[in-house]
């Protein structure tokens, strides 16, 4: 499922940057997709230092810094994004460096997933017996997780 994504995003790219290369001219593209990498390595440093700052006040504070570690993956994908020449991996990449949208995204992530993880169906744990074999339990009164509030 990711081979094709990996296809027509490279494509799209290729087609964007022709198109805005027959508009705008080579080098002028070349330039803006130079200046599009310069604002988001700015800003992927800044982001990186206040994602660094965030975690390291919520460890000082005995706090769970489960949000902080996924807004660290987000800012490291974005700028791996920022890195990649092309247009739309670029305006993705910003889009993943920009407070509000970042954590919009995290969000939806964790309510798509959380509906995944605590449905009754799939929970369980596993008790391991006298003789270290471990059985399957499935009680359903029982869910094991994390719990944060903004």
């Amino acid at each position: 499922m990711i081979f094709p994504i990996f296809v027509v995003m490279t494509l799209l790219e290729i087609y964007i940057l022709a198109s805005v290369g027959a508009a705008i001219g080579g080098f002028l593209t070349v330039l803006l997709v130079i200046i599009t990498a310069f604002i988001g390595f700015f800003l992927l440093k800044q982001q990186g230092y206040s994602t660094i700052a965030k975690a390291q006040n919520t460890i000082s504070n005995n706090q769970t810094s489960t949000f902080v570690r996924l807004e660290g993956v987000v800012i490291v994908v974005s700028g791996v994004l920022l890195l990649t020449p092309g247009f739309i991996t670029d305006m993705i990449g910003l889009l993943g460096l920009l407070p509000f949208s970042r954590s919009y995204f995290i969000n939806r992530i964790l309510e798509k997933n959380a509906k995944k993880i605590f449905n009754n169906n799939h929970s369980g744990s596993i008790i391991k017996t006298q003789n270290n074999q471990p059985q399957q339990s499935n009680e359903k009164n029982t869910i094991e997780g994390e719990f944060w509030e903004d």
